[in-house]
């Protein structure tokens, strides 16, 4: 049924691509660029999972992975009706997106390992970190683009983009940079760099704003990203290194 749950998170994916554009179209003009950031975040996963690129896959499950963190919310309010389908639809993307017959249509595709020819060990941490940054673009977005945003929550929304392309285009430094980017923000969160910048992201019109607070606390688990490479860079350093034969 590999067919069927491709076309079912896309499904998924393309109705929040739909509700946020909408959303940014008809809501408030100051919750525009954050709604339309939202939307594009998600049209790029499903443009990602419809086109079978080899990264796509797990940027989605990173996104599916933002939206279950909406069920936690029913532990504190109680079973919303909104929160529920917004998370439990999340959930569906991840679970339709698993398995290793989903994984042969994009990283173990023939396409990508004649392209990329990744190693295990390589793969492994590019999924891990792939999948952060679609769990956190989201929060990102929110921190840089929410309302009365200014030059510093900008740029770093144009770092983390940055670190993103890199990425998934295998450059060593996308990482760090991303990882640089969630420590900015955690800083700006904990009022380091000024008042810290307040964020929201409401799901329905009459429903209170379910992300609300320093959104730049949120945005600092960007540096998760980061994670899965610490180890493979002390080990890197503590390696001893090979004398540099004299020509």
């Amino acid at each position: 049924m590999i067919g069927t749950r491709r076309a079912i998170a896309l499904l998924i994916l393309s109705f929040f691509v739909i509700q946020f554009g909408m959303t940014a179209w008809l809501g408030p003009d100051e919750l525009y660029p954050l709604y339309l950031g939202l939307a594009l975040c998600y049209g790029l996963a499903f443009f990602g999972v419809a086109a079978e690129w080899f990264w796509a896959r797990w940027f989605a499950m990173g996104v599916g992975n933002f939206g279950c963190l909406f069920l936690l919310l029913l532990l504190k309010i109680g079973p919303e009706p909104i929160f529920v389908f917004f998370g439990v639809t999340h959930l569906l993307v991840v679970l339709c997106l698993m398995g290793e017959g989903m994984a042969a249509k994009y990283e173990y595709s023939e396409r990508a390992s004649e392209r990329w020819n990744l190693q295990e060990d390589s793969m492994a941490l590019m999924r891990r970190a792939v999948k952060s940054a679609g769990s956190t673009l989201p929060l990102l977005i929110i921190y840089g683009l929410a309302p009365r945003g200014e030059w510093l929550q900008l740029s770093l929304l144009a770092a983390g983009l940055v670190g993103f392309v890199a990425l998934i285009r295998g450059k060593t430094w996308g990482p760090m940079l991303l990882g640089a980017t969630g420590a900015a923000c955690l800083l700006d969160g904990l009022g380091v760099f000024g008042p810290p910048t307040i964020g929201f992201f409401v799901l329905g019109p009459d429903t209170l704003p379910a992300l609300y607070g320093k959104a730049g606390v949120f945005a600092g688990a960007t540096m998760l990203v980061m994670l899965p490479f610490v180890a493979p860079m002390v080990r890197y350093l503590r390696a001893p290194q090979l004398p540099m034969r004299n020509s």
